[in-house]
């Protein structure tokens, strides 16, 4: 965990009034808060939060080492959209650029949807924003659009982009994974691995194999997406560049629950080119099988580990649809 929420103190105004005296940060939020920014204005907003509506207003100081460094909020909506609440933060900008704000955005968004009604958190960062923007895809928040000339801020007409999330109903939902998460998700591939695919390989291809989730560099090229039944990791899929997959693996408790249409269905949704390659092991032939894929080529043997060049393309399954 990157940071903890916890309720303001009036004793966080000193570094409230800090983080807000930026004209980076004042920049990418809505008009209203004065530059300077002294400790008397955050004392008053803090006092207004300790004051607000609880079953409305849900803000927390995010913190590290008991010290703020940010602010976090979701402020629900009212009248028919009294179910929705929308999402607003910011950090210090010494802390950008460390998963923080991700952190923040994925705890808030749990404490909301464990402990109230709200069915839909929705974000509005400037479109320009790309910091503010990844931190929420990479939270879990699906983008929705762009919103045009939605907005005038320090004299220019902006767009925003419009991002939301769910309360999740649906068994085993599907995410991103974080830099933090990925050891889980490598973990439960060697585990997954060695119980249904390595009987099929030799000791060549077991530690070939062992030693691709061992290179760093690699790793830092895929792109990790997650299952999950409620905090454990069920599934994973990650890709590489060329719109490749690079690993395939669902927890052998969790067999034949949807889960790998689930976790391949999710990745689809960020591409628009939808065309997929995977050199399926010859236990996986079948499944990928499954999903709309067909060989491209024989079985082949590389470093010791067998495989089935196989290719998966939506066009295909639009002909096989009419």
């Amino acid at each position: 965990m990157n940071c903890i929420l916890r309720k303001w103190r009036l004793s966080d105004a000193t570094d409230l009034a800090a983080a807000l005296n930026n004209e980076k940060i004042l920049n990418n939020l809505r008009d209203g808060l004065p530059l300077p920014y002294t400790e008397e204005d955050a004392r008053d907003y803090i006092l207004a939060m300790l004051s607000a509506d609880e079953t409305s207003t849900f803000a927390y100081a995010i913190t590290q080492n008991d010290r703020a460094i940010g602010s976090i909020g979701a402020f629900r909506q009212s009248n028919i959209h009294r179910q929705t609440a929308e999402l607003g933060y910011y950090l210090a900008e010494e802390y950008w650029g460390r998963g923080i704000m991700t952190d923040a955005i994925r705890q808030l968004c749990g404490i909301v949807f464990d402990t109230t009604d709200i069915l839909r958190i929705y974000a509005e960062p400037f479109a320009y924003n790309t910091g503010s923007r990844r931190a929420l895809e990479k939270a879990g928040f699906c983008y929705e659009g762009t919103m045009k000339n939605n907005a005038i801020k320090n004299g220019k007409v902006l767009d925003m982009a419009l991002y939301s999330m769910t309360r999740t109903t649906e068994a085993y939902p599907v995410r991103r994974l974080t830099r933090e998460e990925i050891p889980q998700a490598l973990e439960l591939c060697w585990r997954v691995f060695l119980e249904f695919e390595a009987p099929e390989y030799s000791q060549e291809g077991i530690d070939h194999f062992r030693t691709s989730l061992e290179d760093q560099e690699r790793i830092r090229k895929l792109t990790f997406y997650g299952a999950f039944d409620g905090d454990k990791l069920v599934g994973t899929l990650c890709m590489r560049a060329t719109q490749h997959i690079g690993g395939f693996f669902v927890d052998a408790s969790y067999h034949r629950r949807g889960i790998g249409r689930r976790l391949f269905e999710a990745m689809r949704r960020d591409y628009a080119h939808q065309v997929f390659t995977v050199n399926s092991s010859p236990y996986a032939v079948e499944v990928y099988r499954h999903l709309g894929f067909l060989p491209t080529d024989e079985e082949q043997t590389v470093d010791g580990l067998r495989f089935t060049p196989m290719r998966y393309s939506a066009k295909a399954d639009e002909e096989d649809e009419k």
